[in-house]
């Protein structure tokens, strides 16, 4: 066989036949419904992308609606604990008032009509 640079065309004779039937896998007799498979194929991948997408973009979505509603509530819970915080503070403040020793003396000379015991009128107890 001469290199085709010489002019000369090669011969496949037998050859052909067998060149033939091994890229038969690559042009199929059928090629339109070659053709309709790939891009069947295709289209399925391509859907197959597009739902995946879809998906992740919806559990995106859910998500900052999540971390929103979560925020929200967060906020609200500040806002209860800052005040039920400050309604201690200020029953302390009561509590501190009421229990001193001449509101409490006053307490029970104008509302009950208690007197200060004298020298002799205080009992020890055992």
């Amino acid at each position: 066989m001469l290199p085709l640079s010489m002019g000369q065309a090669p011969s496949l004779g037998s050859e052909r036949g067998e060149l033939q039937s091994s890229l038969a896998w690559q042009h199929p007799t059928n090629v339109a419904s070659a053709t309709r498979g790939e891009l069947r194929a295709l289209a399925t991948w391509l859907a197959l992308f597009v739902v995946t997408g879809v998906l992740i973009g919806l559990a995106h979505v859910w998500l900052r609606l999540k971390v929103v509603d979560l925020g929200y509530r967060l906020g609200a819970t500040r806002q209860v604990v800052e005040r039920l915080k400050q309604e201690g503070e200020e029953l302390t403040l009561d509590r501190a008032a009421l229990t001193a020793s001449g509101r409490l003396e006053e307490m029970a000379r104008t509302h009950l009509g208690m007197i200060r015991p004298e020298k002799g009128q205080e009992a020890v107890l055992p």
